[in-house]
């Protein structure tokens, strides 16, 4: 053995003297160490996920959780919480329950678990939880379990209230009434030395069990028969014979078994249809109301309520199950702790509904809850986000119906501060609730308050709180038809004569909505009518009279404008016709050349529309003839040719006039200037292409009142331009509008101004400024030389603009008539029409010295005489 000395300085580990097996052990520490850490991490997120969202799929998920990791305090107090939200599952009951019961392991935690059953097989149908909960009272409670009177007599309140729930269900209720016979039969053999009579009456005890379940159909019908003909053989009694299985069994059970094995064969289909292994959808919901029409139409509210809750242990969220049940208790069955326990489950599992709240409010009512109750109700429903405005209206009018109910029923001696401040409260807070989040909804809908003055002056006997409600409406909503009339109903309820004609005078010259000026100047001369003297009729008529036709007149104004700027969108999305359409003349003279060309140019380059292009063939005329012309050789062929030219002028002028009367009406409506105003009218520019007349009108609300929104588009296309014009029905909305300059509309910031067509810089392209159909006054120049006779919205000059002679535009801004001889300044593409500027034919001029053009008659009479 070699010394210490000659040991190598880095000698090898010596290997420890553990067992083989300890390495292991250790990495099996460490992998669990690591699962732990990874659990921890997973619990800790899913808790943070139920604080922030405090969903149901959080929830679960959290509970599974710390089910796996046996967390069970966290578990319990997770339950806990889930519960005070949402309602729990059967199976989350059952697991729940499961859980508990294991922990129960003295007798001090027993009642604990029975209050935890007790909660579970209250929110839902649940046959194994009852079979559970029967199960663990027989054998955790020592009283039942050592078979005491208490405990018995415990026992069977239990099995008949699992009975009372449960006892009908068709398919799994035989379960139940099953489990309550082992009980009494177990009673009986533990009554070994008891007296005869004991036995005896505990015989009878069961033999009534097997009657009762006798006369109700259920799925297992027949076997229960069978078994009780053993156990009453086994007592001696025989049942039943080869040619009547009913021997023996007294009258009315016999009857009632035929009757409830033949309801059974009924069924049959029925449960085929909504069997377990059906999926959860809407053919099995329809499949469950049809079953239940069927047990309603029977008349045993028994059976149909336990129809309902198969069905909603299915369907635990579909309201409309929750709104038939609760209608069948409320109509048929009346019991007040039943309807109180359904709607609490109704709204627990269904809280967005109004409608259910508002029925829970009333079975409270009908029951005599104390005040404590009903509030909590209220309260609790009005933080439950509804759908829709119409329900909030709702719940806050049914609190204040049970108010003023509970008002009119007490004594006539006795307080009712308290009532009266519950009263003004809810009104208060529900008129001001809808005006804030449902402004739409008030425009339309004024019940609430309608209802408010009403109590105000009738029950609470304060007129001036009455009109207080109305005059704060009136700041706001005072265009509303509605409220006005409302208001003076009241008055002239209450017989307030005076106040009433001075409500109608405060009306009739307000701008309300629709109609509503004229209806309420009829309502005021049929009240001087009934209510008011001579003197008081006549002065009615004359403030009514003029009013009424102002407002005649701006809403024809309104609906020309509506109608022309409608068919205007419609004609701009389509292609043109008049670019299409061209007079055809096949004839080659002079004259047909002419008038050809003097179409296109007035056509194309004055910015006449179509119409104007077919009527300037009838406006052209051939030149006059003078004498010294026919003295030239030729003159007679001449003269004879044209005369033949403007004969087939004249086929060309009738061919072109029938052309034109077979153009659709739209064609001709095309030229038709659209005017408006812009007295209180907005100019939107860098619009988004997507955005639509609906969303600048969603835009400007509430703060505005738009009347109409125009979105320009390109011709032929209908593509959006970017430009928008908006109408608002007074200076206030247009105020209001204009202050929202530069606010983004789905990503672009828009450009608001007043438009002001007035006001602008004139000119343009044309004698007058157009745009798209708009017209102003003159302005600086007249453009690209539009004629100022046109009234076309289609020519390129646009606009409206001066009538008479013919004008030609200058770059400067004059205007030159052409007329007589001033035609200097003509431009050379401005054809002279034949016979212009003859100096001999006096005898055509007009009063200003002007020259009138002669007539293809007067043409054709002249060179006939010559010839």
């Amino acid at each position: 053995m070699a010394s210490s000395d000659d040991e190598p300085e880095n000698p090898m580990p010596v290997p420890s003297n553990d067992s083989p097996d300890s390495g292991s052990e250790s990495d099996s520490d460490l992998d669990d160490d690591e699962d732990d850490q990874a659990t921890a991490l997973l619990l800790q997120r899913l808790q943070a996920q139920v604080n922030e969202s405090n969903s149901y799929e959080a929830h679960v998920n959290y509970i599974d959780a710390l089910r796996k990791a046996a967390e069970l305090e966290k578990l319990r107090l997770a339950r806990e919480s889930m519960n005070a939200v949402f309602p729990l599952t059967p199976n989350m009951w059952l697991e729940w329950c499961e859980d508990e019961s294991r922990l129960a392991t003295s007798r001090g935690a027993v009642p604990a678990v029975e209050a935890l059953y007790e909660r579970g097989v209250k929110e839902y149908l649940s046959i194994p939880l009852w079979l559970q909960y029967l199960e663990f009272v027989e054998e955790r409670d020592t009283s039942v379990a050592d078979c005491t009177e208490p405990g018995i007599a415990k026992m069977r309140a239990l099995f008949e209230r699992a009975l009372t729930s449960t006892g009908l269900h068709f398919t799994e209720g035989g379960k139940v009434w099953e489990a309550y016979r082992d009980y009494e039969s177990a009673l009986l053999l533990s009554m070994a030395e008891a007296s005869p009579e004991a036995k005896s009456k505990q015989v009878e005890i069961l033999r009534s069990l097997f009657h009762r379940q006798l006369r109700v159909p259920l799925v297992d019908h027949a076997q229960t028969l069978e078994q009780y003909k053993d156990w009453e053989q086994q007592q001696g009694v025989q049942i039943g014979a080869d040619n009547d299985d009913l021997s023996g069994l007294p009258g009315g059970v016999a009857s009632a078994y035929k009757t409830a094995e033949q309801m059974s064969k009924a069924r049959g289909l029925f449960e085929n249809n909504i069997t377990a292994e059906k999926p959860v959808d809407g053919d099995l919901l329809q499949h469950y109301l049809e079953y239940i029409s069927v047990e309603e139409a029977t008349g045993d509210p028994a059976r149909a309520q336990i129809l309902y809750e198969r069905a909603l242990s299915v369907f635990p969220v579909t309201h409309e199950v929750w709104l038939k049940y609760t209608h069948y208790l409320d109509v048929n069955l009346k019991v007040a702790s039943v309807l109180r326990s359904v709607y609490a489950r109704a709204v627990r599992n269904c809280p967005w509904v109004g409608a259910l709240w508002t029925k829970y409010m009333l079975a409270l009512e009908r029951a005599a809850a104390p005040e404590t109750e009903l509030s909590v109700v209220f309260e609790t429903a009005l933080g439950c986000g509804f759908q829709s405005p119409n329900e909030y209206e709702e719940v806050y009018s049914t609190r204040a119906h049970g108010l003023r109910r509970r008002i009119m029923a007490a004594d006539a001696n006795s307080d009712q501060t308290s009532n009266f401040t519950l009263l003004h409260d809810t009104f208060e807070r529900g008129t001001e609730f809808l005006s804030t989040y449902f402004p739409d909804h008030v425009n339309h809908n004024i019940r609430l308050w309608t209802y408010w003055a009403h109590l105000e002056a009738t029950l609470l006997k304060d007129i001036t709180a009455a009109r207080g409600v109305w005059e704060n409406l009136i700041k706001t909503h005072g265009w509303m038809l509605e409220v006005w009339q409302n208001y003076i109903s009241m008055e002239l309820l209450l017989g307030n004569v005076k106040e009433a004609r001075t409500l109608y005078k405060r009306c009739y010259s307000r701008r309300l909505e629709g109609t509503g000026t004229q209806v309420m100047c009829a309502a005021w001369l049929r009240f001087e009518e009934e209510h008011g003297a001579l003197e008081d009729y006549d002065r009615a008529v004359l403030k009514v009279g003029p009013r009424v036709a102002e407002v005649q007149n701006l809403q024809t104004q309104q609906e020309q404008k509506q109608s022309t700027g409608t068919e205007r969108v419609k004609m701009e999305s389509r292609p043109q016709p008049s670019d299409k359409v061209k007079p055809k003349s096949d004839v080659k003279s002079r004259s047909s050349k002419i008038t050809d060309n003097a179409s296109k140019t007035s056509g194309r380059k004055r910015g006449l529309g179509n119409a104007e292009s077919e009527n300037a063939v009838k406006r052209q005329k051939v030149p006059k003839v003078t004498a010294q012309d026919t003295d030239q050789p030729g003159a007679s062929e001449t003269a004879a040719g044209i005369v033949t030219g403007m004969e087939e002028a004249e086929r060309t002028e009738q061919k072109s006039e029938n052309a034109s009367r077979e153009l659709p009406k739209q064609v001709k409506e095309l030229n038709k200037a659209v005017v408006f105003t812009d007295e209180c009218t907005a100019f939107l520019s860098n619009v988004a292409f997507e955005v639509t007349e609906e969303d600048l009108k969603e835009f400007f609300s509430p703060s505005s009142r738009v009347k109409e929104v125009r979105i320009l588009r390109e011709r032929g296309t209908a593509r959006p331009r970017g430009l928008a014009y908006v109408d608002f029905e007074d200076e206030e909305s247009l105020t209001a509008a204009i202050a929202k300059n530069k606010e983004e509309l789905k990503g672009r910031q828009l450009s608001i101004a007043r438009s002001d067509p007035k006001g602008g810089r004139g000119g343009g392209r044309g004698s007058g400024s157009s745009r798209r159909g708009r017209t102003s006054a003159l302005g600086r120049g007249g453009g690209r030389g539009g004629i100022g006779g046109s009234d076309s919205s289609n020519a390129l000059g646009g606009g409206r603009g001066l009538a008479g002679p013919p004008t030609v535009g200058h770059r400067r801004g004059g205007h030159l008539k052409l007329t007589g001889s001033n035609t200097f300044a003509v431009p050379r593409n401005v054809p002279r029409p034949l016979g212009w500027g003859n100096p001999l034919a006096t005898s055509s001029s007009n009063a200003s010295g002007g020259e009138v053009p002669k007539s293809n008659t007067e043409f054709r009479e002249m060179f006939l005489k010559q010839s």
